[in-house]
């Protein structure tokens, strides 16, 4: 990891240009709008390598932990240590502030990302299952429309 990396704790209005552009990288990829406004969450962390921001994270506190995500490095700034970096603070201030669980969510074939999780300690407690609705599915369970 780079040893000039520092996170730090940051206001929503410091990681507004670092989500916009993650949506912006989101829209690319994807092809599509991004489907919910960012930044999100209540709690935000900023990588920096002097003054200069390399990426965010944010969090939402629940009454079971903290819930982190998105967690987002610039291209320029990725393999240098910055998402770990980011995980790593949040961790220590989830010890710090007695937060029973930190969770983070990886899509099921993001297999580096879960692979970098797993080398952080998470582990998979449960599977999100989602359904693309399909209008041709919609009407019935028979496929007539009733």
């Amino acid at each position: 990891m780079g040893d000039d990396i520092q996170v730090r704790r940051a206001r929503i209005e410091e990681i507004r240009p670092l989500a916009a552009e993650y949506k912006q990288e989101q829209e690319n990829e994807l092809g599509i709008p991004a489907r919910a406004p960012l930044p999100q969450g209540g709690i935000f962390w900023i990588a920096e390598e002097a003054g200069t921001p390399l990426g965010y994270a944010a969090g939402t506190l629940r009454a079971t932990g903290c819930t982190v995500g998105p967690v987002f490095a610039r291209r320029q700034a990725r393999r240098r240590g910055v998402g770990q970096a980011l995980l790593t603070a949040i961790q220590q201030w989830a010890q710090q502030t007695r937060v029973p669980v930190v969770e983070i969510s990886v899509a099921a074939d993001n297999e580096v990302g879960r692979h970098f999780l797993e080398s952080l300690g998470y582990e998979p407690r449960r599977i999100l299952m989602s359904l693309t609705p399909d209008p041709q599915r919609a009407g019935g369970r028979d496929g007539d429309g009733a």
